[in-house]
């Protein structure tokens, strides 16, 4: 099979080498905000191709190329590996060009370039990169959010995402999309907080040309998502004004562009995300009762890393596979000390700090070793400002007992309810849930 894990970046040229079709996972790997290279030449990406390489033979002679290695230079300064197969591509009897699949390895001095880059091939054209099983997990919590989104993916209710910055929500929102039939159409993000609210309601609904002046018609995230979903991000940054004007659109599902009398019916679903606690937005009087509950008719409450460190040591091999699949390197695991740091630090950036460390580590390792000098200072700073134990194991033991009595106290207290507990302990009812019957099959 040629688009297999492999090969996940397709070329198409004609004979003179202009890109008749492409499906790159990176567009940045050649310029800032490059979004499709069709229309321009293959020779325009690169700094050092010459007439031998490989997709030109095939489009110029016919010639098929299987399996080739070949270092590149983008425009950018970007050295990359690739490594691909080139096939011609006859129209009867005329060769009318050739494709590429390949695949890009980075150098580790770039390895930052590959936040940006889409992984699954079948996902990027509805501007999605991630599914399911990008949801890093062992830890009871999470492996049931993963269930319920499994369950919720199949519905159209909307869908509100609380958590701390850096847990993944984007993550959840795009695994609910791929999970549900409408991933055939467009995933569209939007961050609330990002841009003044005047634009953002030209975003989120499109204008009118002669609206105001510069204004020309455009259409709004609904419109091009119709089908699909818009997820916005921390909604809780949104004005009174704007608030309303959201929920009438998610009532309605009509929206009017801005200078408009006409309202246009759309199909669109909405996945919404806050890192504020919503009781605390409602308490405070931030967030419109209605709107909030329009959003949450599924609520997802996704846990602090320091919540779930039974998933630091996966997520540490997780990135660090991640990182030497992507520049064809062989780093190894970090030893236990480094592991019992990571451990006892506090992750305040969560699963997205974590990874910006092995990021860091990966890309100053010598050796193909990560080393202690390799991680940020102030990890090491604050883990050693800390009480180091004597004893880990028993410490450990003693915090598990602290916690048991602490949670089933709580539990009492609160009439043995779910909800009211978790509440009052701040943390969610699967991970109470996991708890409870965790201290029922010790006392057993």
């Amino acid at each position: 099979m040629l688009i297999n894990e492999e090969n996940t970046d397709i070329i198409l040229i004609n004979p003179e080498g202009e890109i008749i079709f492409d499906d790159i996972g990176n567009y940045r790997y050649f310029q800032l905000g490059m979004e499709s290279a069709r229309g321009k030449n293959l020779r325009d990406l690169y700094v050092n191709l010459n007439e031998d390489y490989p997709l030109f033979k095939a489009a110029r002679e016919g010639t098929a190329t299987e399996n080739f290695e070949i270092n590149l230079t983008t425009r950018r300064g970007i050295e990359l590996k690739k490594i691909g197969s080139c096939y011609p591509i006859y129209d009867g009897s005329e060769l009318a060009g050739a494709v590429e699949f390949g695949r890009f390895y980075y150098d580790k001095d770039h390895v930052g370039e590959i936040e940006q880059h889409s992984e699954h091939v079948l996902y990027r054209k509805n501007n999605t990169k991630y599914l399911l099983d990008d949801i890093i997990t062992q830890d009871p919590a999470m492996l049931e959010i993963k269930g319920q989104i499994e369950k919720i993916a199949l519905s159209d209710s909307n869908v509100l995402i609380f958590g701390k910055t850096g847990t993944g929500k984007e993550l959840v929102a795009q695994a609910i999309h791929n999970s549900s039939r409408r991933y055939g159409k467009k995933f569209l993000s939007q961050n609330c907080s990002a841009i003044p609210d005047n634009l953002l309601e030209s975003i989120l609904f499109g204008t009118t040309k002669g609206s105001f002046t510069g204004a020309f018609d455009r259409t709004g995230l609904f419109e091009e998502a119709d089908g699909g979903t818009v997820f916005l991000d921390e909604i809780n940054s949104l004005n009174p004004d704007m608030q309303v004007k959201l929920l009438k659109a998610i009532e309605s599902k009509k929206i009017r562009r801005i200078g408009s009398d006409k309202e246009v019916a759309l199909d669109f679903r909405v996945v919404a995300a806050t890192n504020e606690e919503p009781g605390r937005l409602l308490a405070e009087k931030r967030m419109k009762p209605d709107l909030l509950y329009r959003l949450a008719v599924v609520f997802i409450k996704l846990p602090d890393l320091a919540d779930r460190k039974g998933d630091i040591e996966l997520l540490v091999s997780h990135f660090i596979n991640y990182f030497n699949e992507k520049t064809n390197s062989s780093v190894g695991y970090p030893d236990k000390e480094i592991m019992d740091i990571f451990k006892r630090y506090s992750w305040p950036g969560n699963v997205r700090e974590l990874r910006n460390v092995i990021e860091g580590a990966f890309a100053f390792a010598e050796d193909n070793k990560i080393k202690k000098n390799d991680i940020p200072s102030y990890i090491l700073e604050n883990v050693a400002s800390g009480v180091k134990p004597q004893k880990e194991e028993g410490l450990q033991k003693e915090m598990d007992n602290m916690e048991r009595k602490l949670v089933l106290s709580a539990y009492e207290a609160n009439g043995r309810k779910l909800t009211e507990t978790a509440e009052f302990l701040k943390i969610s009812k699967q991970l109470l849930r996991y708890k409870l019957n965790r201290y029922e099959e010790t006392d057993r």
